[in-house]
């Protein structure tokens, strides 16, 4: 089987929104980290450049990725700048540390 994992950063206030939604989709594990950074429009005007989106990294199936990226699109999508960026990475092996076996998640 292969895996992927699914990188997106957001504005925090989806998160709410889209656990639910990726719930709904039968997405049952995801990892939410608040991160600061900025991208390629940065507030230049204000003391810290910085804006403190969410990470969020979801390990799925490959064939169950573009229902994934289109669903993260659409809850974090406003129009404005500053709404985040997706990424699909490859996912060479995958372990679960309890069995110490390769698995899939």
């Amino acid at each position: 089987m292969e895996l992927k994992c699914v990188v997106a950063i957001v504005r925090p206030d989806v998160l709410e929104v889209l656990e639910r939604k990726l719930a709904a989709i039968h997405v049952h594990g995801i990892t939410a980290t608040h991160v600061r950074g900025f991208g390629t429009h940065p507030n230049l005007f204000a003391n810290d450049w910085t804006t403190e989106p969410t990470k969020i990294e979801i390990f799925a199936r490959a064939e169950d990725v573009d229902a994934l990226v289109t669903t993260i699109m659409d809850i974090a999508q406003v129009g404005a700048v500053g709404d985040g960026v997706v990424a699909v990475l490859p996912v060479e092996k995958f372990f679960r540390i309890r069995s110490k076996s390769e698995a899939t998640p």
